[in-house]
């Protein structure tokens, strides 16, 4: 879903609750005053209904966007993955981003995270560039 949709139904949720609780109040006070039964329909129908609709909608956004994230991470992770297995274990974040669709700057994050978490070493060559080795994918020599 793109940011612009995303906004807008963020949007939707909001005036959903503020409809509620203008109706459930409106209702709600002239249920209050008159002492009669027949407002408390329309404060519950155009009231409490949109106002629990909208915090629901404004639960899920909130939870969807904490789940994005790791799923973000995860699919880079695999990407920088089978870009190690494609080039035999050595990889650089330039090389990520040309054989991804990650950006060099979020695959030499990618990158940097495997190596502290002891998934990838990190090495400077001659040239001064730095390597990510996966041992895993590194042909074995025999011997």
């Amino acid at each position: 879903m793109s940011n612009r949709r995303k906004e807008q139904h963020r949007k939707s949720a909001g005036a959903s609750i503020t409809t509620g609780l203008v109706f459930t109040l409106a209702f709600g006070l002239a249920w209050g005053v008159t002492g009669i039964w027949p407002f408390i329909f329309p404060m519950f129908f155009a009231g409490v209904l949109p106002l629990l609709e909208g915090i629901r909608r404004s639960l899920v956004y909130r939870q969807r966007d904490k789940i994005t994230p790791r799923n973000d991470e995860a699919l880079g992770e695999k990407q920088v993955l089978q870009t190690a297995k494609a080039e035999k274990g050595l990889i650089t974040p330039a090389l990520v981003a040309l054989k991804t669709d990650l950006t060099m700057e979020k695959a030499e994050k990618i990158l940097e995270s495997m190596a502290q978490k002891g998934y990838a070493v990190m090495h400077v060559n001659d040239n001064g560039r730095i390597e990510s080795e996966f041992p895993e994918f590194m042909p074995q020599l025999e011997g």
